[in-house]
């Protein structure tokens, strides 16, 4: 057998190192755009690529990137009218398709009912959607209500994280309220007692997160790719999220919001919107405040349970109707028995 000549042998070695090193200089020289286009998704989207996650080269050094803020906003629809210093700013994540859930609450728990001392607002978080049909029908809203804040994010469930924080950066800089509500359009928020409640017996004023807590066992992180709260341990290492209050409604004082969208800044998003809220608040500092006063499940309550509840869950466009119906009954028929002035 003929022998390999060593100059021939070395040639080969550094060609072989040189074809190596050609993906690395790639990674080098690409933009940021192309290195997120390059990489994986984390089944977040924008309307134009990828959520920003964290580059190859990032990952080495441990540092991560936070939400992309200014890439949530987008010019193309006129965001809706707030006044500034109002008591309570109530954010209502819906689907872009969710017309008649909208309707509903706007003719039961958004309509005013009279004139209030506690001022107080309502606005509906929508993403974009490809179909045609829907997006004129947002429109149309927005002309007739102007209640609709749209985002530059495809509306999914995964990217629901995008549309809270879109919401939250939109209401405490634009709006700035004392208090914020979060909640979903099949959700019933009591603002016959919760606009009240807030002005005459809260007594946490600054760092409040209160709401439904998930007691342990459900709080551990899904890794199960098929499931729709699927976290991978590249976007959260722990097996286990911090406490964090149910997104079927939760109450922030707008410190806590503010110091949340801090910490969102600098901590990678997953799309577990509630359980990246409670992340937020432990980075930022602020203990949430377990309350029975969110209700996860819908039940026969009585009428009086009225004038403690602030937000029940899982209501179908006529039990809307029913719940306005009893709350408003239950403002002179319950008034008699002792009132419960605590979050618990």
């Amino acid at each position: 057998m003929a022998q390999v000549h060593p100059l021939y042998l070395k040639g080969l070695i550094c060609v072989s190192i040189l074809l190596s090193l050609i993906p690395l200089w790639c990674l080098l020289v690409m933009t940021d755009d192309v290195q997120r286009r390059w990489q994986l998704s984390s089944h977040f989207f924008l309307l134009q690529g990828n959520l920003p996650r964290r580059s190859r080269l990032q990952a080495l050094d441990g540092t991560r990137r936070g939400v992309d803020f200014p890439s949530l906003f987008t010019s193309s629809q006129t965001a809706p009218h707030c006044e500034p210093g109002q008591l309570l700013f109530i954010l209502v994540t819906s689907a872009p398709g969710n017309s008649e859930p909208r309707q509903v609450i706007r003719r039961t728990w958004a309509a005013r009912e009279g004139p209030t001392p506690y001022q107080w607002q309502s606005v509906f978080l929508v993403g974009q959607t490809a179909d045609v049909g829907v997006t004129q029908e947002i429109q149309r809203e927005q002309r007739e209500f102007g209640d609709l804040l749209v985002g530059n994010y495809l509306d999914t469930y995964r990217n629901l994280t995008l549309k809270v924080m879109h919401g939250f950066k939109w209401v405490a800089e634009r709006c700035q309220p004392s208090y914020i509500l979060k909640t979903d359009d099949d959700c019933f928020v009591n603002t016959d007692r919760l606009p009240e409640f807030l002005q005459e017996h809260n007594t946490i004023k600054t760092g409040l997160y209160a709401g439904s807590l998930f007691p342990r066992e459900k709080r551990q992180v899904i890794r199960e790719p098929s499931s729709k709260w699927y976290v991978s341990r590249q976007d959260y290492l722990p097996a286990e999220y911090p406490p964090y209050a149910s997104g079927v409604g939760y109450v922030l004082s707008l410190d806590a919001a503010q110091r949340i969208l801090w910490a969102a800044e600098r901590v990678h998003p997953i799309p577990v919107e509630d359980a990246y809220v409670g992340i937020l608040a432990q980075e930022a500092g602020i203990r949430v405040k377990s309350s029975a006063r969110f209700a996860k499940h819908n039940v026969r309550w009585r009428l009086c349970n009225y004038r403690y509840l602030m937000v029940i869950h899982h209501l179908s466009p006529q039990e809307q109707e029913v719940a306005k119906g009893n709350m408003l009954r239950a403002r002179r028929a319950c008034r008699g028995g002792l009132e419960v002035t605590k979050w618990k």
